[in-house]
């Protein structure tokens, strides 16, 4: 089985548009086509869990007050009998005091005990009840909020399906690719594949075939083995749109193929750089003898690996290796 490094890259566009539902992004085109398959039972599914999560969250709040509740009420009903038992008491040895000196001092206590009776009560609950009225304002945000959370939380849904909607021939294009993937995959594990390749150079580059500057490039698919370096381009198209497209399809390819030798070049000494092979694979299948160009092959999915494999091999190990270490390539494994 060969190596795979990255993913599609519409697969990876797909995704990086799409937003967690219920705490889960989409991880594959597989999840994605299956959101898309199964929207109203995800929608309504999303809609109950987020109802219960609220109830449960406003649940677990009035489980809360209500036991601060019960603790400062029963605080207070403890200090009430030490502070009314404290007062009897002194009030007692008033009335019992056969000494006028004792008396007195008896009598200042009483009062003073029944100043500070209030504060010794609730004196002390008092950052209880501060955070009492905090959860009980928590609860009522939470209650009238609950509509316009579940709101949001659906809206997330709208959203995904709008945005993938919005992209479906990235969603063509994704299932074409993932497609050539699974077939690649197939070639003897000394060849490797890296998809969604992105060249980038720190100035522009001058082609001078086309009369244009290039600065950045994505190619879908490269393969390195031993048979030599490969640019695959996956199309997604129709008999009628290769020939409508022509055009357009050899200068993708061309310039993808010159971006590449000219990001593969200045590491090569001259003439040594491997040739670039190119194709475009047609997920619709092509009509016989058809090319878009006379050096651009365009080949079924299911003809790739026999003509990937079919030249005879002339790169070593350490050329595969060298040219892996230099294409830029966002590894998945």
């Amino acid at each position: 089985m060969a190596h795979i490094y990255g993913i599609s890259g519409s697969t990876r566009y797909l995704l990086n548009g799409t937003r967690p539902v219920n705490g889960k992004k989409p991880a594959n085109l597989e999840e994605i086509e299956h959101f898309l398959s199964h929207y109203d039972e995800i929608l309504d599914e999303t809609e109950k869990i987020l109802h219960r999560k609220q109830n449960e969250m406003i649940l677990k709040l009035i489980e809360n007050e209500v036991r601060l509740d019960l603790k400062i009420q029963g605080d207070i009903a403890r200090r009430t009998q030490e502070v009314n038992t404290r007062i009897l008491e002194i009030n007692a040895k008033i009335e019992t005091s056969e000494s006028f000196l004792w008396r007195s001092g008896y009598m200042v206590q009483f009062w003073w005990e029944k100043f500070l009776r209030s504060y010794r009560i609730n004196g002390p609950s008092h950052n209880d009840r501060v955070t009492l009225h905090s959860l009980r304002q928590q609860k009522k945000r939470a209650v009238d909020n609950k509509p316009a959370v579940v709101k949001a939380g659906c809206r997330i849904i709208y959203e995904n399906k709008k945005f993938l909607n919005a992209n479906e021939s990235f969603l063509i294009g994704a299932k074409g690719e993932e497609e050539v993937i699974n077939v690649l995959s197939a070639l003897p594990d000394s060849y490797h594949i890296l998809n969604d390749v992105n060249l980038r150079f720190q100035d522009y580059i001058y082609w001078k075939k086309y009369r244009e500057y290039i600065r950045t490039c994505q190619i879908d698919h490269i393969v390195i083995g031993p048979t030599g370096l490969w640019l695959l381009e996956t199309k997604n198209w129709t008999r009628s749109s290769f020939k409508d497209k022509s055009y357009d399809l050899v200068h993708q390819v061309n310039r993808a193929n010159y971006a590449l030798w000219y990001y593969l070049k200045d590491n090569y000494w001259k003439n040594e750089m491997p040739s670039i092979r190119k194709v475009v694979v047609s997920m619709h299948g092509y009509s016989r003898g058809q090319r878009a160009d006379p050096y651009i092959s365009i080949l079924s999915p299911e003809r790739l690996c026999d003509y990937i494999t079919r030249p005879n091999p002339h790169l070593s190990e350490s050329d595969i290796h060298k040219l892996i270490r230099i294409i830029p390539c966002r590894v998945v494994c």
